[in-house]
């Protein structure tokens, strides 16, 4: 995904990795497009913003 890259955990139940980059909107959209694919663990704002994201999709059918 980016030159930072660095494979944690590679597995049949998943896979971890971490990157170092500035966040922006680009990066957000680019992770809102795995969907519930994946899951931000840090930092903790970004991972708020995905949670976000998704909460107000989700309020767009109810």
């Amino acid at each position: 995904m980016h030159d930072t890259q660095q494979v944690l955990a590679d597995n049949d139940e998943e896979t971890k990795i971490k990157l170092r980059l500035c966040l922006t909107h680009d990066l957000l959209m680019e992770l809102l497009s795995f969907g519930d694919n994946m899951k931000v663990i840090e930092p903790r704002s970004l991972a708020d913003q995905v949670k976000q994201a998704h909460e107000n999709a989700f309020r767009q059918y109810e």
